[in-house]
C-alpha cells in the first residue's frame, strides 16, 4: 500500500510490474456491488470509514469523491497496463446507474430552486431577491435584491443553498424550542383599542349609560385585544412545534418540511442564510458562509 497513490486503488506494484493488490480488489468488488445494490456514495463512504478500511498508508478516512472515482475508473475492467479485477457489465451498470442517479439529483435541485424563487428575500431591505444565471463567474448562480436602491447581490450555488437550508431545517428539528418566539414587551394600546376604550368611557359618563352598547364595545375591545396578543402566535407555535417533533433529520432538502415550518428565508450582503418560521422566529448560522463569491452591486452589474 502506498502512502500517496500515484496508480489507482486496488494495485500494487511488484517486480516492476502493475499487479492487482487482492485485498483492495475485494474492497472494489465491495463497491461496485453495494452501489449497484441502491447504496450511496455518501453511504459506502461511511461504511468503509466505519470499518477503518485503509485507503492508503496515510488514511482510512473515505469520502463520496473516492467512491466515484473508482466508480468511474474504466481501469478496473483491465487493460494493456492493468489486469481486470471487474469484468465490463458490472462497470457499465455501475457508471450507467451513476449518471441516472446525477441526472435524478439535478433534477430534484431544479424542482427546490423553482420552489424556493418565491421565498427568498433581502436581508437588507426585505425585499424579493431574483435568481440570475451567468456562465462567466466560477459560481454560476446569484440572487439579486429586486429593491434598485438595496441592490446587494449574494452569488451562491444551487446546492450549496440546499445544503445551507437543510442544516437549518434539521436544527429546527432536533431543537423544536427554535419555533417558540420570544415574549415581547407588553406593548401599548393601539389606536383600535384606544378608540373602544374612549367610546366606553364617554358612555360611562352619561346620565343613563346604555348598557347593551357598553357590552358590546367590551367584547369588541377584548377581541381586539386577543387579535394584538401573542396568544395566537404561541398556539401556532405548539402546534408547529407537535408537526417538527414527527419529523426525522433529512439528508437532503424536503419540500414538505420546509413549506410545513418556513415562511420565507433571507440572504444578507455576506450571504448568510436564515430561516423566517411561520411562528415569527428566526433560525440563522453566522458562520455558515464566507465573504468570498459575495458582492454588493447597487448598479445591478
Amino acid at each position: 500500500m502506498k502512502k500517496i497513490r500515484y496508480i489507482p486503488y486496488g494495485y500494487t506494484i511488484r517486480n516492476g510490474r502493475t499487479v492487482i493488490e487482492h485485498t483492495e480488489a475485494d474492497v472494489i468488488r465491495e463497491i461496485f456491488g453495494a452501489y449497484i445494490a441502491g447504496a450511496s456514495l455518501k453511504a459506502i463512504a461511511e461504511e468503509l470509514t466505519g470499518r477503518k478500511i485503509p485507503y492508503s498508508e496515510r488514511t482510512d478516512t473515505w469520502d463520496k469523491a473516492r467512491i466515484a472515482r473508482i466508480i468511474d475508473n474504466a481501469k478496473y475492467t483491465g487493460d494493456e497496463e492493468y489486469d481486470s479485477i471487474i469484468d465490463e457489465a458490472l462497470y457499465e451498470t455501475a457508471t450507467s446507474l451513476k449518471t441516472a442517479r446525477q441526472r435524478n439529483a439535478f433534477e430534484k435541485d431544479s424542482t427546490a430552486i423553482n420552489l424556493l424563487r418565491d421565498y427568498v428575500r433581502c436581508q437588507e431591505c426585505g425585499a424579493p431577491m431574483k435568481r440570475r444565471i451567468s456562465a462567466k463567474h466560477r459560481i454560476r448562480e446569484s440572487w439579486m435584491c429586486t429593491n434598485d436602491e438595496c441592490g446587494i447581490m449574494v452569488r451562491i450555488g444551487d446546492t450549496q443553498l440546499l445544503e445551507m437550508i437543510n442544516v437549518l431545517m434539521n436544527r429546527i428539528i432536533t431543537n423544536t424550542k427554535l419555533l417558540v418566539p420570544r415574549r415581547k414587551k407588553r406593548p401599548e394600546m393601539s389606536p383600535a383599542v384606544l378608540k373602544l376604550n374612549n367610546e366606553i368611557s364617554l358612555e360611562l359618563e352619561q346620565d343613563n349609560p346604555n348598557e347593551e352598547l357598553i357590552i358590546a364595545k367590551t367584547t369588541e375591545m377584548a377581541s381586539q385585544l386577543y387579535r394584538e396578543s401573542e396568544t395566537k402566535m404561541n398556539i401556532a407555535a405548539s402546534i408547529a412545534q407537535k408537526r417538527a417533533e414527527m419529523m426525522t433529520p433529512q439528508d437532503e432538502f424536503s419540500e414538505s418540511y420546509f413549506t410545513d415550518l418556513i415562511s420565507y428565508i433571507s440572504l444578507d450582503g455576506r450571504g448568510r442564510v436564515r430561516l423566517h418560521t411561520k411562528t415569527d422566529t428566526e433560525i440563522g448560522d453566522d458562520n455558515n458562509a464566507s465573504d468570498q463569491d459575495t458582492q454588493k452591486d447597487h448598479n445591478g452589474h
